[in-house]
């Protein structure tokens, strides 16, 4: 067994809030959004000290750059709010900061159904099973456009657009 003093850990962020009362937590990342699906283990440093942690089951999306997740031994919202400011580590092995979803790059983009323009594109909400996109219209309007292969045709990262084949009233729901 390696000693925590000689891994190659890499910071990626810090605890946050509590969410709940049943012990889970928000970690808030400090640059892009890192994968830790393959992680089992993250480290956060108390009192000056690298204690490991094993997650109770997979993390999930949490807003922009952050993540819910439940860690071994916390049960309670009050031992995690003990943990707030906590800098959170993983492993470098673990790391991967190209693993950043195609659709956080795409703010901004002019989003299509078919020919048709029906917004600029925002913020990406990455739901386990059912990723969404926000798209908001030129009457400012924030309409949700469900994220599938499906519906999905195309990205040109070129002239920052995305295309959609959205079903008939899709999007008339929303407003």
């Amino acid at each position: 067994m390696i000693p925590i003093s000689e891994l190659d850990l890499v910071n990626i962020g810090e605890i946050v809030k509590a969410h709940g009362y049943k012990g889970e937590l928000v970690i808030k990342f400090s640059n892009n959004f890192y994968d830790l699906d393959k992680t089992e283990l993250i480290f956060l440093e108390i009192e000056g000290i690298l204690v490991p942690f094993f997650f109770s089951f997979p993390p999930r999306s949490f807003k922009k750059s952050s993540i819910i997740a439940k860690l071994d031994l916390l049960n309670s919202d009050e031992e995690v709010k003990k943990l707030i400011k906590c800098p959170v580590f993983v492993e470098r092995l673990d790391f991967n900061p190209e693993s950043e979803d195609v659709f956080d790059t795409v703010n901004g983009y002019d989003v299509f159904d078919n020919e048709r323009l029906i917004g600029k594109a925002g913020e990406y909400l990455n739901i386990p099973s059912n990723p969404i996109l926000t798209v908001v219209d030129k009457s400012n309007n924030e309409i949700l456009v469900p994220i599938n292969d499906q519906f999905l045709v195309k990205i040109d990262k070129e002239n920052k657009q995305i295309l959609f084949n959205l079903p008939p009233g899709l999007i008339d729901v929303n407003l």
